[in-house]
């Protein structure tokens, strides 16, 4: 099956986006520490191989893939602030917010009596953080945060007699930060059709034609 064009000629579109007022990349650091008796099961007191990672989860524990977007919540009200930027005041706003992520705790390692691997899986373990951003973000805007990296370290903290007593746990949270607000916008551009199938089963699909003459507007 060859693919062929919907259409050939070009045609004014209207879409719903999200226009992007301002954009900027900022870190957040963060470090606790989970006690051993925390644990859902006990670790063998003379385990072995014991090797401890940490993962970011949502609050139920699920795993997190990379651009998630969480959920913030700005605390005070917008403030302006005004910045020489090259010669040229430039008024923005002071946005608070705050966030919460989570990590769980993977442990696993041996157990010398059995000789069995045994993992234990914390539950998820949250980092609440407050946050401040000068952004272009007027009235209307929205606040879009999504975690681009994550970084975790894992300590395994012992007593003077070799026993483990917790882990330690230091993250770092790269987070892309966003100031949008919806909008429609015009423009002229082709339609995409897929690929050909690799099996000769379906056409392509046929778009609905629009009524130029009212929608959009010349």
């Amino acid at each position: 099956m060859s693919s062929e064009p919907i259409s050939i000629n070009q045609e004014s579109l209207c879409v719903n986006i999200n226009k992007v007022y301002d954009w900027v990349i900022e870190e957040s650091s963060g470090s606790t520490t989970i006690a051993v008796g925390n644990l859902p099961i006990e670790i063998p007191a003379d385990a072995t191989n014991v090797v401890a990672r940490c993962i970011l989860t949502d609050s139920e524990g699920t795993p997190l893939p990379p651009n998630t977007e969480i959920e913030v919540t700005e605390v005070a009200p917008r403030e302006d602030r005004q910045f020489d930027v090259n010669g040229i005041i430039v008024t923005l706003k002071r946005v608070i917010f705050s966030k919460v992520v989570y990590v769980v705790l993977e442990v696993s390692g041996v157990d010398p009596e059995t000789g069995t691997l045994f993992q234990i899986t914390s539950d998820p373990v949250p980092f609440t953080f407050l946050e401040t951003e000068n952004l272009c973000a007027p009235a209307g805007t929205n606040l879009v945060v999504r975690i681009s990296n994550f970084t975790c370290l894992s300590v395994i903290n012992r007593n003077i007699d070799g026993e483990i007593t917790g882990f330690g746990i230091d993250i770092s949270v790269c987070q892309s930060i966003q100031a949008v607000a919806p909008a429609t916008i015009e423009f002229t551009a082709n339609f995409c059709s897929p690929r050909d199938q690799l099996t000769d089963q379906c056409a392509n699909p046929i778009m609905p034609p629009q009524c130029p003459a009212i929608f959009p507007p010349m």
